[in-house]
């Protein structure tokens, strides 16, 4: 998992912030997230638990979202809060909702799950509740699921070309090698879950009963613009989409074929799996359910999870994390090493090359969620985005973001 650290004021999405750490600079750890439904009782104590700076430190907070509250709100009914069947009260959902953005305005928590949306679109829907998701959201989980995850780094499907006649140079992006690799790293994240030794039976049994796994990308915004795309602009959206077509098609046809050689995962249900009607898999293009269908299922329940990768991005030369821009173009980084502390300055990988891209402050917050709704158009299980609002961003603008 990684862990991204952010500012508490002027950003809408999740805060990662870090547990108690075990390593031995003392400024890494883990997260966690907790999630409590909107029709909970304590729901309004749950949305300023964390209104300090000594409360759930190391936890993400979110509240579930429920359709019944939204209808609630689009008619202006008042909304019940229950628990195992008894209505503690009602209130005003205006109030309520008014309340999430408020503190989500002023301390950058709670984040807000659409938890019935999260169900009906989940691959899974006739088999499993989901509740909450992993800390970074990328990966909404059942009981005792665990996130596998992996991502292509972008940057290196650039192949450049240079004409000397005309002393240029131009970059153009191998998919071949790109559909390969889908193939040959679906097999190996399989391997994975067969092979791994896990701490509990139960994650066990929940791991080897669906293959979840979760493909995603990073250094998205250094690959489109040394293609030439501006991030968040026409050509850079037209790639986008083009790119999370071919890496959820190729992903859904490299894991029925390894059906064919494994069997599919063993609570795949064919009418269930593929004519859910409102789910991802029902969504799927007619040519990949017909190669499910011709190979009597598919390996993996699930395939697609955009993650942060905010350490592995760094480790990789420092390219941009996920589908982020960079936050800056460079910065000054402290290390710990043995011989005590060391600064050094870190560029981006674009911007060490001629390239300097948009950073994250210089795009707007709607062209932040615009990029995210056309990436979540082709995931599976759901993608881990920060929309950046700066201070001209009125707080109406920022409630409609939601």
């Amino acid at each position: 998992l990684s862990i991204r650290p952010v500012a508490r004021v002027g950003l809408l999405g999740f805060e990662e912030e870090v547990c108690r750490p075990r390593g031995g600079s003392g400024d890494r750890g883990g997260a966690q997230r907790g999630v409590l439904r909107i029709d909970h009782p304590d729901i309004e104590e749950f949305i300023r638990a964390k209104h300090n700076s000594d409360k759930l430190t190391g936890f993400n907070i979110s509240v579930g979202v429920t359709d019944e509250f939204m209808y609630a709100l689009q008619d202006g009914e008042l909304f019940d809060l229950k628990f195992e069947g008894r209505v503690y009260k009602s209130i005003d959902p205006h109030a309520l909702w008014d309340e999430i953005m408020r503190s989500t305005w002023d301390w950058a928590e709670p984040g807000v799950l659409f938890i019935d949306q999260i169900n009906r679109k989940n691959n899974l829907w006739y088999c499993e509740d989901i509740a909450a998701t992993n800390p970074c959201g990328e990966q909404p989980l059942p009981p005792f699921g665990a996130c596998l995850l992996g991502s292509f780094n972008l940057t290196k499907y650039l192949t450049h070309t240079y004409d000397a006649f005309e002393e240029t140079g131009t970059n153009s992006f191998n998919w071949d090698l790109f559909k390969d690799d889908i193939y040959n790293v679906v097999a190996m994240m399989d391997n994975v879950i067969d092979r791994t030794i896990y701490p509990l039976p139960e994650q066990e049994i929940e791991a080897k009963a669906k293959s979840r796994m979760g493909l995603g990308i990073t250094g998205l915004a250094n690959a489109a613009e040394m293609l030439g795309y501006p991030y968040a602009s026409e050509h850079f959206m037209f790639f986008t989409e083009r790119l999370m077509q071919v890496l959820r098609d190729t992903a859904y046809l490299a894991s029925a074929d390894l059906a064919s050689a494994k069997g599919p995962f063993p609570l795949y249900d064919e009418k269930l799996y593929l004519d859910g009607a409102g789910s991802f898999a029902f969504s799927l293009p007619m040519h990949v359910k017909d190669r499910i269908r011709a190979y009597n299922g598919i390996r993996n329940s699930h395939l697609i999870s955009v993650a942060p990768t905010g350490t592995i991005s760094l480790m990789a030369d420092n390219i941009s994390s996920g589908i982020e821009p960079p936050f800056n173009l460079f910065y000054d980084r402290t290390m710990h090493l043995e011989e005590g502390q060391v600064t050094e300055r870190v560029e981006d990988y674009a911007y060490a090359r001629g390239m300097a891209g948009r950073t994250a402050n210089s795009i707007t917050a709607e062209q932040h969620r615009k990029v995210l709704a056309l990436v979540q158009k082709y995931v599976d299980s759901a993608v881990s985005k920060t929309c950046n609002v700066g201070y001209e961003v009125s707080y109406d603008d920022f409630k409609r973001l939601y």
